[in-house]
């Protein structure tokens, strides 16, 4: 399956059934880095009392080639 990308960006049991959500597909780690701050940001800033560095624990980057095997 064609990610558009080499790394992947979960947010850890985030779907109802308990598992992990797929976010987004990018090609470098740096970008998918970037990705979860802002995500992280916006919850942040929203949601009174979120804590950021737990919530930043809460995402995965996942390199596809691990994905595909």
């Amino acid at each position: 399956m064609n990610y558009g990308g080499n790394y992947l960006v979960f947010w850890k049991k985030m779907k109802v059934d308990g598992t992990d959500a797929l976010m987004r597909a990018f090609d470098t780690t740096i970008e998918a880095k970037s990705y979860i701050q802002g995500c992280v940001d916006s919850v942040v800033t929203f949601t009174k009392g979120a804590n950021e560095s737990k919530l930043k624990k809460e995402f995965e980057i996942r390199s596809i080639n691990n994905e595909l095997k």
